[in-house]
């Protein structure tokens, strides 16, 4: 049985940290998209790639490993650090010798010394406090909430300003260097300690970090593989759009969701002896999941452009025609990323890395048929989102074979989900919210989408909670227990 009380403040302050964090990283990247151009995005995004390519082989999966040991020793945690370190260093030294044959790959020589510059941010991140992977494993999220705002906080006026005075993509470049050096020293200024250099216990930390490591760039392959298509194929305006369309889609993932599921590994791990309580506990996660993840799902499909022009400016209308399909990708991420928690959790770490190699074969195939089609940027977006679409419906079959009972009922449950999401968005379009004018963003225009997407929310949050008051299901009963626990004494007694 979970822990609720623990993984639901965990999970808050989890969540709080990348919510509080990126809203002030939103903040800086609507002022910026005002001052730079989808171009000097699109760079960024190359960068991005390559830095996150090289920073996945140096991953050890540390973190992982320290979080789902049933016991932890001295040795452990500080080979789990010195291992990261070591590693992130030789392959910071890897990303500069191979600079020019990156940038060259992707036509853009001018970009060798960003990528250059860029590599030092991963032996600033590994030189963090030990202590954070002990945090974590212990759900003791309240330091790293703290942690994390106060690293955002400091980046937001320093890549404001300088966007104005570099006036181009190595604005962003600056500051993620200096954040990460600020991270480092704040880390030890907040978390007492100081780490051992050793590899004693490397040994048994490979066995399980192995795995993890072709899983981590087999995941990076899969989720990076179209951008990756969008940059060979297209021009750098258009990477720039498709690069800000994708993030705006991924950003509840990454930032409410993903922390909000983290907690998960650590709790689950107590169940791995009983596999049907394990796989209960998941399909309550799932309902959980998917409940929050449906709503924002429609608002970024339905209300694309208005959140595009409003946030970004109008010169990004195509990033607003991209966001509806790639958003997709947010709603499916989800899923698969409770049911990783829960194959690890099982030590299947052999087979998530065999499921990545099909899925991304699956992905590139089918980004390979719309290029000989030569399909469009919207086009290829759409063969991108549907086959990760069909890849995480497999996934989730398979983890709940043999027990097709508890995943009918998650199913009924998530049918009655759609249906209620379907239903307060259908009462919004009868009351005519939904209709913007495009042609300019105006004060009228932005009270016009904030109206409509107060009644949708109004609306769905009220439908899901007559839901809870009238359902009799285990399931329903618990999410009611949790939700309970959040509100006024006066409405948890009557609810």
């Amino acid at each position: 049985m979970l822990n609720a009380n623990k993984l639901i403040n965990s999970a808050f302050f989890s969540v709080a940290a990348k919510l509080l964090g990126k809203t002030l990283g939103l903040i800086s990247t609507v002022i910026v998209a005002r001052i730079l151009t989808p171009e000097d995005f699109g760079f960024i995004a190359i960068v991005s790639m390559a830095l996150y390519f090289f920073d996945i082989l140096s991953h050890a999966a540390g973190e992982q490993y320290i979080i789902q040991k049933g016991r932890v020793a001295f040795y452990d945690l500080h080979t789990a650090w010195t291992l990261n370190l070591v590693l992130k260093v030789l392959i910071a030294i890897g990303l500069v010798i191979s600079a020019g044959s990156v940038s060259l790959f992707f036509d853009k020589p001018q970009l060798s010394s960003a990528i250059m510059f860029s590599a030092t941010i991963l032996p600033l991140q590994a030189l963090k406090s030990h202590k954070i992977m002990l945090l974590k494993r212990q759900l003791r999220f309240k330091p790293l909430f703290w942690l994390s705002f106060l690293e955002r906080f400091f980046a937001l006026p320093v890549l404001i300003t300088l966007a104005i005075l570099v006036g181009d993509y190595w604005a962003f470049l600056i500051t993620d260097v200096m954040v990460a050096m600020f991270g480092l020293l704040l880390s030890f200024f907040m978390l007492k300690g100081m780490p051992r250099l050793t590899l004693r216990c490397v040994g048994k930390q490979w066995r399980f970090s192995q795995w993890m490591l072709g899983k981590h760039l087999l995941g990076y392959a899969r989720s990076q593989i179209d951008t990756l298509v969008v940059a060979k194929v297209f021009n750098a305006s258009m990477l720039g759009n498709y690069h800000m369309a994708r993030d705006l889609a991924m950003m509840p993932a990454h930032y409410i969701l993903s922390p909000a599921i983290e907690p998960l590994l650590a709790v689950l791990k107590n169940d791995r002896a009983n596999k049907r309580e394990l796989l209960n506990n998941v399909a309550f996660a799932l309902l959980v999941v998917v409940s929050i993840s449906l709503p924002i799902l429609a608002v970024l499909a339905l209300y694309s452009k208005p959140i595009v022009y409003v946030l970004l400016g109008e010169k990004w209308h195509m990033a607003a025609q991209l966001l509806p399909v790639l958003s997709i990708l947010f709603f499916y991420w989800c899923i698969v990323q409770v049911l990783d928690a829960a194959l690890i959790a099982l030590d299947k770490v052999q087979f998530l890395f065999l499921f990545d190699l099909a899925s991304l074969m699956v992905v590139a195939l089918t980004l390979m048929m719309g290029i000989f089609y030569n399909a469009t940027l919207l086009e290829l977006a759409w063969y991108r989102a549907l086959s990760g679409l069909f890849t995480a419906c497999v996934l989730l079959i398979w983890v709940f074979i043999g027990h097709w009972n508890l995943l009918k009922a998650l199913l009924m449950l998530v049918t009655i989900v759609v249906a209620l999401a379907a239903l307060a968005l259908s009462m919004v379009w009868l009351t005519g919210f939904n209709e913007f004018s495009s042609a300019s963003v105006s004060i009228s225009y932005i009270l016009q989408t904030g109206v409509s997407l107060a009644a949708f929310s109004f609306i769905y949050t009220a439908l899901f909670l007559l839901f809870l008051t009238k359902s009799k299901h285990y399931h329903i009963v618990r999410l009611k227990q949790l939700v309970a626990l959040y509100l006024p004494t006066s409405l948890a007694r009557k609810f």
